[in-house]
């Protein structure tokens, strides 16, 4: 049998990944429940998978959707990325930047 060189779109592995947790969820059949873990873990190796948000991807998106709501925290937070994006930092220091601007720049703050 011949092997394809195609690939998977993420968002078709996360429908995989959500149905078959569902069914390991809803199946009370121990051994059944194993293979189900099994073909979990076979799909995330297979497709470098990893069910983990990066820190570099939390800051992107909390930088994006600060961007109209509080532009002071949107630009430490572009400056916060650039940093770690290009290895100027370590995530361990991108982790404890990433706390205190969230703390310093709330995304609820009430103009009067």
């Amino acid at each position: 049998m011949a092997k394809k060189n195609s690939s998977i779109d993420s968002e078709t592995i996360e429908k995989i990944l959500s149905e078959l947790k569902e069914m390991e969820v809803m199946c009370t059949n121990d051994r059944l429940t194993l293979k189900i873990q099994k073909l979990i873990k076979t799909v995330n190796n297979a497709a470098n998978w990893s069910e983990e948000i990066s820190v570099e991807d939390i800051i992107h998106k909390k930088m994006k959707e600060s961007a109209k709501k509080n532009p002071d925290l949107n630009l430490k937070l572009y400056m916060l990325y650039r940093d770690l994006s290009d290895g100027r930092i370590s995530e361990e220091k991108a982790k404890e930047l990433y706390e205190t601007y969230i703390q310093m720049y709330p995304d609820d703050i009430m103009i009067y």
